[in-house]
This record gives C-alpha cells, sequence and structure tokens, in this order.
C-alpha cells in the first residue's frame, strides 16, 4: 500500500515564515504499522529524496493509540525554519 493511503496531513500553509511554530496535523490510517523511528519532515516543495528534510521531528504514537484503527496526530516544528514553503512527509 502506497503511503499517501495510510497519511493524510490537513491543514498544510502554503508558506510559513522564520522563527515561527509550524502545527502538523495528520491522520494515519488503520493500515499504518507504527514504527518507533516513525518521523515528520518538513521539506522545501519540490524535493527529490528524504535526505532533502529541513527539519524533522519523531512522530510518537499518541498514549491512547490502538493499533489497526485510525488516528489524529499533531507535531510542533518551533521556529527553526528559513521562509519558504513546505511540504510535510512521514518517513517510516
Amino acid at each position: 500500500m502506497d503511503m499517501a493511503q495510510r497519511v493524510e496531513f490537513r491543514n498544510v500553509g502554503c508558506s510559513y515564515f522564520p522563527q515561527s511554530r509550524v502545527d502538523c496535523h495528520y491522520t494515519l490510517s488503520s493500515q499504518h504499522n507504527w514504527a518507533s523511528n516513525d518521523w515528520i519532515g518538513l521539506f522545501k516543495v519540490g524535493w527529490s529524496s528524504v535526505k532533502d528534510y529541513h527539519t524533522f521531528v519523531w512522530a510518537q504514537a499518541p498514549a491512547n493509540y490502538q493499533e489497526g484503527t485510525d488516528v489524529s496526530c499533531c507535531v510542533h516544528f518551533q521556529g527553526t525554519h528559513p521562509c519558504f514553503s513546505y511540504s510535510p512527509y512521514i518517513c517510516t
């Protein structure tokens, strides 16, 4: 199954300002197999490799997560990004 069917990013902005907090809201489908090394990265629009990330945070399972269910999550990027358009991506 392709990752796009397992992860849905919500309310993604067109661009972000330096030193602003970026809240990244996403939903993982019940078909996603959570792993301790899952991470969410911010990538400049047009990226071509997962090595092109600008910054990342670990995507930890919420305390109430039950395997086999859809779950909504949010991670925060705190003012560590230059001003340009980003595309979020989850890497597993």
